[in-house]
């Protein structure tokens, strides 16, 4: 649901940004360049940044701000990007900028959890830019193990359930693709 109102905003912010005659707004700039960002899309966020004009860019700091949460995202600086993304945004892109932290948060421990069988707690918390304590409730609501101890404990992170995989046996289906083959040849 979000997802397709972020496609109608960019939509809507680019057919602005081509009809403005007399330019654009920097705070038209900072809500595309956070929509592109919302929607994974480094490379049109790269090149919007190349298209703002210079004078915009260096007189704004929140556009500098997303600049930055930008190339995190390129570089994959997971924690770059939490310590960068806490930052008091105006109100025409703090929604986005919340959701894009929610999103990149649980993708994050989503991916946590499926590739780690164990780690410290010091390296979530500055992957994620967390006290101890949010790190140790995030544990008991995902109810992985912590081991007691001292600080950094061990957790061992519980692999989120997979989606379900197609079950059907290798002999269907290479016999349904024998059928197609000869169907085909035929």
């Amino acid at each position: 649901m979000l997802s397709s109102k972020i496609e109608q905003l960019i939509v809507i912010l680019e057919n602005q940004e081509l009809d403005s005659p007399n330019g654009v707004t920097p705070q038209l700039y900072a809500e595309l360049m956070a929509a592109y960002l919302y929607k994974n899309d480094l490379s049109s966020a790269r090149f919007l940044w190349k298209r703002i004009p210079l004078n915009v860019k260096t007189g704004n700091i929140e556009l500098e701000k997303i600049h930055s949460v930008y190339i995190c995202l390129w570089n994959n600086d997971i924690a770059g990007f939490f310590k960068i993304i806490n930052y008091e945004w105006s109100n025409n892109i703090a929604e986005l900028m919340f959701e894009l932290r929610e999103k990149t948060y649980k993708e994050t421990v989503d991916l946590i959890a499926k590739a780690y069988t164990s780690l410290f707690e010091d390296f979530i918390c500055n992957m994620l830019n967390q006290t101890p304590d949010v790190i140790t409730e995030l544990c008991k609501n995902l109810e992985w193990e912590i081991e007691d101890g001292n600080y950094p404990r061990l957790i061992k992170p519980r692999r989120p359930p997979d989606a379900k995989v197609n079950t059907e046996s290798a002999e269907n289906l290479l016999a349904k693709l024998t059928d197609f083959v000869s169907f085909l040849e035929n």
